[in-house]
Formats: C-alpha cells, sequence, structure tokens
C-alpha cells in the first residue's frame, strides 16, 4: 500500500492510501504542533513490523472515518484487533514525549502497559527498551523530513511490512 501525507495551508494536513487494488482513502489530518497523529502511526507500525494495527485496517478495505477506535473486529475482515489497539496505545505513548520535545520517558514501558490495560489488551510482547528507541529514532527523522516539506510537498512511504512474512 502507498501512503501518502500532504503538507497543507491551514489547520488541517492530509493523508491519501492507495491499496494493491487501487482503491484508496483519504482524511485530512488535523495539525497538533508535532508529525501528524497517522504519520506517527506509520513510523510505530513500520518499526515495529506491527502488521495487524491501524494501517493493515486501510489495507483490507477501511475507509476514513470508520478507522478511528472503537472498533468492532466484526466491521472488517479481520479476527483480532488486539494490534490495532496495542498501536493506537503505542502511539499514544510517543506523542506524549514528542509533546514533552521529544523527552524520553523513564517509565514508558510501564506507562504502555496502562495505556493498553485501558484498552482492555496486553502490551505488546516485542516492544523492548531497544525497539522503544528505535521508534525514538525514526520519529525523531521523520520529524526533521516533515518539517523540511513546504506547503503542498508530499512525503510518500510504501507500507511493505504490511506483506512480509512473520520471523516471530
Amino acid at each position: 500500500m502507498q501512503v501518502y501525507f500532504k503538507k497543507c495551508d491551514g489547520k488541517v494536513d492530509w493523508l491519501e492510501c492507495v491499496r494493491q487494488d487501487g482503491s484508496s482513502t483519504r482524511c485530512p489530518m488535523p495539525k497538533q504542533g508535532i508529525l501528524p497523529h497517522d504519520l506517527v502511526h506509520y513510523v510505530v507500525e513500520s518499526t515495529l513490523a506491527l502488521r495487524h494495527g491501524f494501517y493493515r485496517l486501510i489495507a483490507a478495505g477501511v475507509g476514513f472515518p470508520t478507522s478511528a477506535p472503537p472498533w468492532d473486529a466484526d466491521q472488517f475482515q479481520i479476527e483480532d484487533l488486539t494490534e490495532a489497539l496495542q498501536a493506537e496505545s503505542l502511539v499514544e505513548c510517543f506523542q506524549a514525549e514528542m509533546w514533552n520535545g521529544f523527552q524520553p520517558s523513564e517509565n514508558f514501558l510501564e506507562i504502555l502497559e496502562v495505556t493498553c490495560q485501558q484498552r482492555q489488551v496486553a502490551s505488546p510482547a516485542q516492544v523492548t527498551e531497544e525497539n522503544v528507541q528505535r521508534v525514538r529514532s525514526q520519529l525523531q527523522h521523520f520529524t526533521q523530513t516533515w518539517d523540511a516539506l513546504s506547503v503542498g510537498q508530499t512525503l510518500a512511504v510504501h507500507a511493505t511490512w504490511l506483506h512480509e512474512r512473520s520471523n516471530v
């Protein structure tokens, strides 16, 4: 799936996702002073190879605005939404750090555990201190890339991890 993040004037930027079958969906991304929320999802899900998160829902044919939580697995052709809910929890935790000037939380994993509990899912097993550092590094890289874009420019990325075989 090809994913396009377009920087715009005003209060919103735009996200467009073009699936492998050529169908697409798009939605506004409210500006929040840091990376757009859905770009944070991209960074988190691609870095951690979460193949059943937000972008899996989009790749499976879910369109906006029905892709926002709360989700009901019966709406989608996906058996389990656990990883999508874990991804949302991860994004919230990383956004909190970003809003705090990229100051790392000393107890990130504990905060993540509580955030996941609020969604009634376990904390993702693959999230280690090392992986948290990898995501932080990628978030800083994408922040620099996003900040360097002029209004009207688009950051295009490909969601290749959705189609890779699992090593786990």
